[in-house]
Order: structure tokens, then C-alpha cells, then sequence
């Protein structure tokens, strides 16, 4: 039991030792990158928004906190959907690329049962967006400022899940400090303008995060355990069928649950209640997804891919250093062309040139991987990018993004810099993971800086509770100094 709680704790400050090297990389990038265009303004700018910002919200919260919690909640929330409906409604975009994939699957979805679609086929977590969209398609009409509409709603949602999980988490300040960070947030709020899936399947990510909390705390009453671990199961299905990633939280909450927490050691009762917990949710989750699966099958009029072939073997492109690019697409194309290959077979046969391109090519793999991770995480301007032909000023716009947003990467250092101290072993462990998980299975698939959206709930959360200590910190220090000078 004592070598058990040993590898417990060496558990908790490895996970948070492996997310602060990854944050503390990213900060050393963007402090020393001297290519960088503009470098002065980023530098300036970053380090003058940090401290004001820390001051600002830690004030923010200070006075709000006193404040009856139902009003604070009710104006933040409408705080939220003012800002987010205020971009959307003045800025608008017709959907391009893989935007108008999105919409347009949702617009046949919605008048056709049975659609034939060979690009969904292909890439099935199209339709999982596609079909939530068709939805209100069919009430409301397949008007361009539906999408932007819904992931307002999506991100008011998500403010309220936000400032639930914190306040259990931590407190309430950190709570109201984490939701003005995420109602704040640039690239999270120009992302609202577009059709794409990152603001339905974070709303579903944060919702499961939330769900397990609240496990956590009814699990000595079995009955509920079991009742709320199908709701879960359902969750993380249907996140699977917006972005094929909920193996990740899956495995998030097993660690969790059996290393980190270990409330269960000499405890029979809550040792067998976590077992029927995560075999329910494994169960159910597995037989959902086949469900799902068959019911995308149907829909399309043919059986989906279930190997993510393409996008491993854009993955492991040394001269894209894993991004999109004509040369393996044209390949896809090429395999895609033939008659006789249903959509699976397809990706299959990527699949072959994947391992292919793995074990047989000249690869540096270490210069592979650190390009693709600063390729993920180390800008966050690509909501500008998507939306310049739209935008009066993209340049200035896009170094507001990468300056909050290493804003919040310094402020949550500071947060994982307490939450190490403190061996804290809640659900912020789970957010950790997800983004440590996240990150590594991005180094074996196709990469874009647009797929780090999820992982800004973690940034969000962490950086609240380095502002708040960090506010802590400072009013200790110069206010005993102020005193003793009077």
C-alpha cells in the first residue's frame, strides 16, 4: 500500500512536470523567436497584458465575489453571449473550404435521408458536426448565420461549465476569472463566425468534464454511479462522432481514477463502485460508437472508413512537416478513384502507405515532432487567417491572438507551478492529461493549429489559478511593504 501511494505521488508530479516542460517550450519559443515579424510589438505587448491583465481580473474578482453568485453567474453569462453574438452578427463569412464541407453535408442531411457523400464516407467525423447542424436546418432553414448563432450558444454553454468546474476545482474567484478569460478570448470568438465542429465538441468535452465531478462525489451511492456513468458513456459518443478523440478522455479519467485518486486504497466499497464506473462507461461507450457507426453507414448509403489511414500518412510528411498538402491528397484521390475500393478500402490502402512512409522513407522523426508540437500549439492566430478576407485589420487582430493566448500559456505555468505544489488531485489532473494525450496522438496524424481549440479550456482553467495565486502573492507582499513604509 505505501509503494502504491509512492507511485501515486510520483504519478501526480510527473504528469504536472510533463505539462509545464510543454508550456515553458512554447514560452521560451515565442520570448526567443527573433524571426518572428514585429518582434518588439509581440514582446512589449505580451509582457504589459500579462501584468495588467493579473491585476485587472484579480481586482475583477475581488469585488464580484461579493456579490450574490446567481448575478454573477447571470452576467457573465450574458456578458458572453453579448460579446460572441455582437462578432458574428458584424462580421460575417460565407463558408469555404472545409467550412462549407461542414455546412452543405448539413443541408443534404437535412432534406435527404440517405445522402451519397464519398468525402464523408472517407472522413466520417464530418458527419457527427453535420448531423447536429441538420437539426436546426430543418426548424430554422439552411441559412448562413445559423452556424455562427449555434456556437454562440455553444460558447454560453461552455462559460457556465467553465465557471461550474472551477468553483468546484478551486473557488470562486478563480471560477469568475476563468470565464472573463474565456468570454475574452479572441480566436475562440472569431472562430464562432465559421461552420467547423470545435465549439460543439469542446461545449460536449467540458460537459463530460463536469459529469465527472460530479461521479466523483456520488460514488458511494452505486445506483447513481451506474445511472450517470450511461450518461457519460453517451457523452463521450457523441463527441467521438464530432472529432474521433474520446479515447483520450477515457483514458484521462482510468488514471485519474486508479492512480491519481486513491481514496479507494482500504476501501472496498468505492474500489468496486470505480470498477462498475469505468467498465460501464467502456461497455456502453463501445457499443454506442458501433451503433453510431452503422447509423453513419445507413445514412451514406455505404460503410464508413474506421482507420484514420490519411491522416497518419500526412502525419509522417517530412516536407509538409505534417500538414495538408496537394501531394498526398492527390494520392487519396488516386486510391479514391477506383471503383472497386469501397471508402474503407480506401483508407486502407493510406493506411499501407502510411507505414510505408514510417519504416521504409529517411525520416528525422525528432525534427518531425517538434515542429509538427509548435505547429499545434505555437500560435493561435489561425481564426484570423480563415477570416482576412473579412477583416479591416488581420495583422493587428492576429497579434492580439498570439498575445493573449501567451498570456494565458504564462499565467497557467503559474497555475501548474501551485497546483504541483499542492499535489492537487481533482479533475484539473484530467485536464492535464487531455492535453498532454491530445498533443501526442497529433504528432502521428495530420496537424493544424486550429486543433489545439479544445485544449484552450485547460489553458483557461490553469491560467485562473495562477492569476488568482499570483494576485495573492503580490497584494501579501506589497501590502506589508506599504504598511511598513507608512
Amino acid at each position: 500500500m505505501k509503494i502504491y501511494k509512492g507511485f501515486s505521488n510520483f504519478s501526480v508530479y510527473a504528469i504536472y512536470v510533463i505539462y509545464g516542460v510543454m508550456i515553458l517550450g512554447l514560452m521560451l519559443y515565442f520570448l526567443f523567436d527573433f524571426r518572428k515579424g514585429y518582434y518588439p510589438v509581440y514582446t512589449i505587448g505580451f509582457l504589459l497584458f500579462f501584468f495588467m491583465s493579473v491585476l485587472i481580473l484579480y481586482r475583477i474578482s475581488s469585488i464580484l465575489q461579493q456579490m450574490s453568485e446567481k448575478y454573477i453567474l447571470f452576467g457573465l453569462i450574458l456578458l458572453c453571449f453579448i460579446i460572441k453574438f455582437c462578432w458574428i452578427w458584424f462580421v460575417r463569412i460565407e463558408p469555404l473550404v472545409d467550412y462549407a464541407t461542414f455546412f452543405y453535408t448539413a443541408v443534404d442531411l437535412s432534406q435527404n435521408e440517405i445522402i451519397q457523400n464519398r468525402y464523408v464516407a472517407l472522413f466520417p467525423h464530418i458527419f457527427g458536426y453535420s448531423s447536429f447542424l441538420s437539426i436546426f436546418m430543418k426548424i430554422f432553414g439552411a441559412s448562413y448565420m445559423l452556424p455562427p448563432i449555434l456556437n454562440v450558444i455553444l460558447s454560453t454553454i461552455s462559460v457556465t461549465l467553465i465557471y461550474f468546474i472551477c468553483k468546484k476545482i478551486a473557488d470562486q474567484r478563480i471560477a469568475i476569472v476563468a470565464s472573463l478569460l474565456w468570454i475574452f478570448f479572441p480566436s475562440q470568438t472569431i472562430y464562432n463566425m465559421f461552420a467547423l465542429s470545435e465549439p460543439l465538441y469542446t461545449t460536449v468535452l467540458l460537459s463530460i468534464i463536469a459529469l465527472m465531478i460530479v461521479i466523483h462525489e456520488k460514488l458511494s451511492d452505486r445506483l447513481k454511479t451506474f445511472g450517470y456513468s450511461l450518461v457519460l458513456a453517451v457523452l463521450l459518443a457523441f463527441m467521438n462522432m464530432s472529432r474521433p478523440i474520446a479515447a483520450i478522455p477515457i483514458i484521462a479519467l482510468a488514471i485519474w481514477f486508479f492512480i491519481i485518486d486513491i481514496k479507494h486504497i482500504g476501501n472496498k466499497k468505492i474500489f468496486v463502485n470505480k470498477i462498475i464506473y469505468l467498465v460501464t462507461v467502456i461497455i456502453a461507450y463501445s457499443f454506442l460508437t458501433t451503433l453510431s457507426d452503422h447509423y453513419i453507414s445507413y445514412r451514406l448509403g455505404e460503410e464508413i472508413a474506421t482507420v484514420p489511414g490519411y491522416n497518419i500518412h500526412v502525419g509522417f510528411n517530412m516536407d509538409s512537416y505534417g500538414q495538408w498538402n496537394q501531394h498526398d491528397s492527390d494520392l487519396l484521390y488516386y486510391y479514391n478513384d477506383m471503383k472497386e475500393l469501397s471508402a474503407n478500402d480506401v483508407q486502407r490502402k493510406m493506411l499501407e502507405e502510411a507505414k510505408n512512409r514510417i519504416f521504409h522513407e529517411d525520416n528525422n522523426f525528432f525534427k518531425l515532432f517538434c515542429v509538427k508540437f509548435l505547429i499545434f500549439l505555437g500560435k493561435d492566430d489561425a481564426a484570423v487567417g480563415y477570416a482576412s478576407s473579412v477583416l479591416d485589420h488581420p495583422l493587428r487582430l492576429q497579434i492580439l491572438s498570439d498575445v493573449y493566448y501567451y498570456s494565458l500559456l504564462l499565467a497557467s505555468l503559474f497555475g501548474t507551478f501551485i497546483v504541483f505544489k499542492k499535489r492537487e488531485r481533482s479533475v484539473v489532473i484530467v485536464l492535464c492529461l487531455y492535453t498532454i494525450g491530445l498533443t501526442m496522438a497529433q504528432m502521428l496524424v495530420e496537424v493544424s493549429s486550429r486543433y489545439h481549440y479544445s485544449l484552450t479550456i485547460s489553458f483557461v482553467v490553469l491560467a485562473s489559478i495562477g492569476i488568482i495565486r499570483l494576485g495573492d502573492y503580490i497584494k501579501l507582499k506589497f501590502g506589508k511593504t506599504y504598511r511598513k513604509r507608512l
